[in-house]
């Protein structure tokens, strides 16, 4: 079978919601992780990760439309974004190219927004940590990685805007004074316990303050039917990064990791 083009590839990622879909160059991108978040971890012959992101509603109505047809009460957005990279995967696959799929509601330790930077879908804000698009603004996450054996679609430039797109210079942080939580110290410091505690007392139970208070892509926030930005870290994962509830007992290096977005 012939190679998809990157052009086909976009097109397939598009028709299930995930409208961001770039390259990144493993060796370049590891450089600057460290061992334990590195792609090498994942694949050890990668090359290439295609990364998938959802940005805007256009994800979160594909997935209802899934939900619904698929009838599993308990389908979730990342088994939905998993499945459509699978199937790329697949594709390429059948076309000779060594692929391993990374979907990140699991424990996989590689950093998706890192990941999402270098694909250029945006920057890692340095006050509140949250992806962000020159667009879309907080409302997007990267959903799926195809880590990809050698170089399929040829050498991979650098796609990172972090050099030109600084949205959070000169913003007067509303991010930090809208979380009820205090998580966000404006420096690029967050106490997750904080978000963990407050969120297992029903705070923020609808979605996230600081997402919801970026000026940035407002327009494109979640549809209050279908919340699939709502927030970075599962309640769950919190529980059990940060050692609540039954976790307690259980020693750190047992919980498993890291946290799950």
């Amino acid at each position: 079978m012939r190679l998809p083009s990157l052009a086909q590839v976009r097109t397939l990622a598009s028709a299930s919601g995930l409208d961001l879909c770039g390259l990144v160059d493993r060796v370049r991108f590891d450089a600057g992780e460290p061992s334990e978040r590195r792609l090498q971890r994942e694949a050890p012959t990668c090359g290439t990760a295609v990364v998938l992101a959802s940005a805007g509603r256009s994800f979160g109505k594909q997935f209802g439309r899934w939900h619904a047809e698929s009838g599993r009460s308990r389908a979730t957005a990342a088994m939905f974004a998993l499945a459509t990279a699978t199937e790329i995967a697949a594709l390429l696959q059948q076309a000779g190219v060594g692929c391993t799929v990374l979907g990140f509601g699991g424990r996989v330790r590689v950093n998706d927004a890192r990941l999402g930077e270098a694909a250029g879908f945006g920057i890692v804000s340095p006050v509140s940590g949250l992806l962000l698009h020159p667009e879309f603004g907080p409302w997007v996450r990267v959903r799926a990685a195809i880590l990809c054996d050698g170089l399929p679609f040829g050498a991979v430039p650098d796609a990172s805007i972090a050099e030109q797109f600084h949205p959070c210079c000169g913003c007067p942080q509303p991010c930090v004074t809208a979380c009820p939580a205090t998580v966000h110290d404006g420096m690029g410091q967050h106490d997750h316990a904080r978000c963990g505690s407050h969120r297992l007392r029903g705070g923020c139970d609808t979605g996230c303050g600081s997402r919801s208070a970026c000026p940035l892509g407002a327009e494109h926030r979640d549809d209050e039917a279908l919340p699939v930005h709502r927030h970075t870290y599962e309640l769950t994962s919190l529980q059990r990064w940060l050692g609540f509830g039954v976790w307690r007992v259980v020693p750190p290096g047992w919980r498993g990791g890291p946290l799950r977005r």
